[in-house]
């Protein structure tokens, strides 16, 4: 039996890299309880680290590329009726893994019009959720012939998910979950922070904050800003030259160029 789960959005970060089109995100987080009713009753669910191990194996081409499709709400309306307009995928997988926190996914979106039109949600924050739907293979305990319900305190069981199959993921309007959130979307526009760059600064800002060294093996994308650069994005800035050392300088144009919103 299919089931569906979307997590609620934490944080959406607009990066450097790519076209604008790469989006990162978690289409699920592991260890983490969150109440669930549906057709195995009434519960709290956890999804165990591994149980996307066989999935995530089976997803891969033996030529390269990805079958699982990237797609927008499940293919649903609100209604939870078929939506033809959202029917054909809106991305590319790039990558799928499991890390210490969840299902990270890597997806470049199509030049469509329905896509850039997500891409934008995400951008300015009205999408709330990312999901995935799949069949549950083990749960533990199992579901028991009268379902999952409270005993006679008012207790909800514990229901930890083992093994699950992937559909499709993507995002969605409506979060289960609180946890899974987007990561980035990524546009390679550095030239345009470099060009205003004074001279000397562009290896000071090379050292800094290195684009690109961030490898695959990775268990799981930095998008953290210390207290410092915080204070250096929201210092009110007066006229002519700012006053702060050069470092302070570069650490706020790179914040204030990964968060800033972009256009598809």
């Amino acid at each position: 039996m299919e089931y569906t789960r979307s997590f609620a959005l934490e944080d959406i970060s607009v990066r450097s890299g790519g076209d604008g089109r790469t989006v990162e995100a978690y289409a699920t987080v592991f260890n983490t309880p969150a109440y669930v009713r549906d057709q195995d009753g009434e519960y709290e669910e956890v999804i165990d680290p591994t149980a996307f191990n066989m999935a995530i194996g089976l997803a891969k081409r033996a030529k390269g590329g990805w079958n699982i499709p990237v797609i927008f709400n499940h293919g649903m309306t609100l209604f939870h009726t078929p939506s033809e307009m959202d029917s054909l995928p809106i991305g590319v997988v790039e990558e799928i893994k499991a890390d210490k926190r969840g299902l990270f996914t890597r997806a470049h979106y199509h030049d469509s019009p329905r896509a850039r039109s997500v891409l934008e949600s995400i951008r300015e924050g009205s999408i709330s959720a990312y999901s995935f739907s799949g069949a549950f293979r083990r749960s533990d305990p199992k579901v028991p012939r009268g379902l999952f319900r409270r005993d006679s305190q008012g207790n909800l069981p514990t229901v930890r998910r083992m093994e699950s199959t992937l559909r499709e993921f993507g995002p969605a309007t409506f979060p289960v979950y609180a946890g899974a959130e987007v990561v980035g979307v990524r546009a390679e526009q550095a030239a345009l922070l470099l060009s205003h760059l004074a001279p000397g600064e562009v290896d000071r800002l090379a050292s800094l904050f290195p684009f690109g060294s961030r490898t695959s093996d990775q268990s799981e994308p930095d998008t953290s800003t210390t207290d410092e650069d915080v204070e250096a994005v929201t210092e009110e800035q007066p006229e002519g030259h700012s006053g702060r050392s050069n470092k302070e300088q570069v650490r706020a144009r790179y914040i204030e160029f990964i968060t800033r919103p972009r256009s598809a």
